[in-house]
């Protein structure tokens, strides 16, 4: 066989959908795991980015950047729980994605700025990946024929929108890169909300989502412990990082304690008029996460801040507050969105709880004018901590008494 020959059969005939397999549940690959810390790289950079411009600006840009990077991350992780990656293709595809995303993370900091064509490019480089790893879905025999030649249409059309902003200056560039974003989100619900049959696989995706939270915690975890290695610790500092060490901790508490690996599922229920709905509640539940996963970005470099004024015996920067507590609210409002999105559905109660949480913390975010780190840091641990005791103790009343 030549290697045209070869590279042709590749192309045409190694992808298939994830399909039924021996165990109860489908898992990620090391090869996901090791494109998802490389990806760790990327919010470190936007970290970054809003740790050195901790005012409306600054926060607004962490916003709209990490929206951008958040979503080429689903793209690229919801390609691989549709597809069976095991074949060489498409683990040079994600290898090139990780590469590719090590390039994007070195863009963001001048993305609203002068670099704005760099950062441009590589998220492009990224797209056409990406939809080049979706043309080969057209060679596969699908129940769903209609279902992915309409996504792979989408695909073509959002990486065409995003591309025709190299060609334009800011801030019309800006403007193209909403309008594909825009395409791209919508278009999802579109297609998929859209027809009666689409593609299902054993999914995997709720453990990807799981498994990202953590990293993103463990991403704010070593920013505090890196901050407090800069100098020799005082008692003071010490119990700023004690605190801010126990915000992680709830946030991991509060996601994981009801935490469903089944929650996102694209084969059909067994009520047939439960299927549109049950779609529906899997594109909320997985666009909750961006929510987490950004307010925790936030709420780290918030803790940050925190203990390096602690470190230098100075008040808290002006913004630094609002950043952690804002964070804070991104979160709870998430992961009450994520769990209530379950198949086993978040109770009224719980639900109520987080939301009055999640609007003390908007009123601190806008309101908190205590400017000392260990104030600050142990507001929120206090809050955190009495959320996590409500939640307990509205599932022990919950249980039915036994005997």
């Amino acid at each position: 066989m030549s290697l045209v020959s070869w590279a042709n059969s590749q192309w045409q005939g190694s992808l298939s959908v994830s399909a039924e397999t021996d165990e109860s549940l489908r898992h990620a690959t090391w090869l996901e795991l090791f494109f998802d810390l490389v990806f760790v790289v990327a919010l470190a950079e936007l970290g970054a980015l809003l740790h050195d411009t901790l005012d409306v600006v600054g926060f607004v840009r962490f916003v709209a950047l990490f929206a951008i990077v958040w979503w080429i991350w689903l793209a690229v992780s919801y390609y691989a729980d549709t597809y069976a990656t095991d074949d060489l293709l498409s683990r040079l595809f994600v290898i090139a994605a990780m590469f590719l995303v090590i390039l994007l993370s070195q863009t963001i900091a001048g993305a609203l700025t002068g670099a704005s064509f760099a950062f441009a490019a590589s998220v492009l480089a990224l797209r056409v990946l990406l939809t080049l790893g979706h043309l080969r879905a057209l060679y596969m025999r699908s129940d769903a024929r209609q279902f992915v030649e309409y996504w792979v249409g989408l695909e073509v059309l959002v990486t065409v929108v995003w591309g025709l902003s190299l060609l334009v200056p800011p801030p019309g560039r800006f403007g193209l890169w909403v309008a594909s974003f825009g395409l791209g989100t919508a278009g999802l619900a579109v297609v998929y909300l859209g027809f009666d049959t689409i593609e299902t696989q054993v999914s995997h995706f709720s453990e990807r989502l799981g498994l990202f939270t953590i990293l993103v915690l463990g991403e704010t975890i070593l920013g505090v412990s890196l901050a407090t290695s800069l100098v020799p610790l005082d008692v003071r500092t010490a119990l700023v990082g004690a605190l801010a060490f126990a915000v992680p901790v709830a946030v991991w508490w509060l996601y994981f304690n009801r935490f469903d690996e089944q929650a996102v599922s694209w084969s059909p229920p067994n009520e047939a008029d439960r299927w549109l709905e049950a779609r529906q509640r899997v594109i909320v539940h997985i666009y909750s996460h961006y929510l987490v996963h950004g307010g925790i970005v936030a709420t780290g470099v918030g803790l940050a801040v925190a203990v390096e004024a602690s470190q230098a015996g100075h008040a808290l920067p002006a913004g630094s507050s609002s950043v952690l507590y804002a964070g804070l609210t991104a979160v709870i409002v998430g992961v009450a969105i994520s769990h209530r999105t379950s198949p086993a559905s978040l109770g009224r109660q719980p639900v109520v709880a987080r939301f009055v949480f999640a609007a003390l913390f908007t009123a601190l975010a806008a309101g908190w004018h205590v400017r000392s780190p260990l104030a600050t840091v142990g507001a929120a641990v206090c809050l955190l901590c009495a959320l996590v005791a409500v939640e307990n103790a509205s599932r022990l009343v919950a249980v039915p008494a036994s005997g």
